[in-house]
Formats: structure tokens, sequence, C-alpha cells
């Protein structure tokens, strides 16, 4: 098969019906994955699989696949960060503060004291 820049791709397969350019769409969608699941395993630090069992390795990949989605969309509504490499290092970061996600990417300044709040002083001596 001749690509766009001409280059000819040989793929091989045991369908030999399908037409070229349908075996060249497989491929193409079966890199998307493998480059998903890269993403995946790079980003979300899953370098092996908790358990062994089939139902495990299916949850945690489910997870993954969940967390995944959840950071793209949370990305996709804010506009101050633009990898999702480094909106997920935000999040990491802010996991248990109340923020809004609009605010991650500038630092938490916590709100001025009230002078009418009681103070308590430490004397250590």
């Amino acid at each position: 098969m001749r690509i766009w820049t001409g280059k000819v791709i040989r793929l091989v397969t045991n369908d030999l019906d399908a037409p070229a350019e349908e075996i060249a769409d497989l491929y193409k969608q079966r890199w998307q994955i493998e480059l998903l699941f890269k993403w995946i395993k790079q980003n979300l630090k899953i370098k092996h699989f908790i358990g062994t069992s089939e139902n495990a390795v299916r949850i945690q990949l489910f997870v993954a696949l969940i967390t995944y989605l959840l950071l793209r969309l949370a990305q996709a509504a804010q506009s101050a960060v633009k990898q999702p490499v480094a909106f997920a290092r935000l999040i990491r970061l802010n996991l248990m503060h109340k923020r809004p996600i609009d605010s991650l990417s500038r630092p938490n300044i916590p709100p001025p004291i009230n002078p009418r709040q009681m103070n308590l002083e430490l004397n250590s001596g």
C-alpha cells in the first residue's frame, strides 16, 4: 500500500478478502490504542499489574482509563495548562486541597488573618 508521502508500506495479514485500505485503517486504530496505553503507563505510573487475576487486571485498566478521561475532561475545562502531563502533576499536588480547577496553576495564597481572631502564642522559654 502506498501512503500519502509516496512511501510503500507492507502489512502482513491473514484476512485476504479485506481491501488494503481497510487493513491499513485497522493498523492505524491499533496504533492509536498502543499510544494511549503508552501514555497511561508513562504518566499514571503503572509499571505492573497489582493483581494477577483477569478481574484484577480489568479493574486496574478501567481505573486507568477513567483517570485518563477525567484528566482530559478537567484539562479541557480550564485553559491555563495545555499539556496533560503538567495538568496531571498539578492535580496530584493539589489533590487534598479544595481549589477551583482554573486556579491550580497559580500559587495558593492563604486568606489574610482576621485581626479580631484570637492568636495563640507559644512561649518556648
